[in-house]
């Protein structure tokens, strides 16, 4: 009995995506709501294989309207591991979309064979598995556990710490002519750009022009017998230093915080 009123759901529903597909709901729900296209039905084509193959996503119609994004995952993740949910609400038409993607189709063939069951289901509550494929990604899809990347049991993130821009390259003996060190550089590591070679103390400040002038700049040979007795990046200019000052921040640790900064943020 239960069989047959989920075989009767499927054909509903696929003649439910045939019937927008022709008219153009499908255009309305993006226009309004930012949905995704019509996906196509995996019903009517599992003799091919298609079910095992990519249908990875399940497409709940007239999910009770009183669920949230976690409620409904809170659902769903008993049946696999729930990739993204997007619901879809359009006031000119009587009900509404929640799609879900899992991981494996396995999951989504299991979550289909259940969720008729569940309180989520309203009046005239149908499923269907779709491709994937054809359900364009959002920006206000719902990503599961977006944040739980910040949790203990995660490796931590190896932040990628930006090669030096300034360099200073220092005089031997704490004297030198700055015309021939200019030509000896451009013979050493290439054009330097007007602007990028200034005096600077007891030797010569230098900008790199890219990554590749960085990296020869930072093995740049001082033998005994070179006009510089050492390059080395300088002490201050190839970083910022201040305070990111926001009490909405004194909840969360050090770690969580430097965790949410851009990868250039080193502490």
């Amino acid at each position: 009995m239960v069989k047959h009123k989920k075989l009767s759901g499927s054909r509903e529903v696929a003649d439910l995506a045939r019937k927008t597909s022709s008219s153009g709901l499908s255009g309305k729900e993006d226009s309004l709501s930012q949905g995704p296209p019509t996906a196509l039905s995996c019903s009517e084509s599992s003799s091919e294989g298609c079910i095992s193959a990519v249908c990875d996503s399940l497409l709940m119609v007239n999910v009770n309207p009183s669920f949230s994004y976690h409620a409904l995952h809170s659902l769903l993740k008993v049946y696999g591991t729930v990739l993204r949910i997007r619901l879809v609400y359009d006031k000119d038409f009587p009900y509404n979309h929640c799609y879900e993607t899992f991981l494996s189709c396995d999951e989504a063939r299991l979550a289909v064979e259940h969720v008729a069951s569940l309180p989520h289901a309203g009046s005239g509550f149908k499923t269907e598995l779709l491709h994937s494929r054809n359900i364009s990604d959002r920006d206000t899809d719902y990503i599961p556990n977006l944040f739980d990347h910040h949790s203990e049991n995660t490796v931590p993130e190896v932040r990628q710490i930006p090669p030096p821009r300034w360099f200073v390259a220092y005089y031997r003996n704490g004297r030198g002519n700055f015309i021939h060190v200019s030509r000896y550089l451009v013979k050493e590591i290439g054009t330097i750009p007007e602007r990028n070679l200034e005096k600077y103390g007891k030797g010569v400040l230098l900008r790199d022009k890219d990554i590749t002038q960085a990296r020869m700049l930072q093995h740049l040979p001082c033998r005994t017998d070179s006009m510089f007795e050492t390059v080395k990046a300088h002490p201050t200019f190839n970083y910022s230093k201040g305070c990111v000052y926001s009490q909405d921040s004194y909840e969360f640790p050090e770690e969580e915080i430097l965790a949410m900064c851009p990868n250039s943020v080193n502490k």
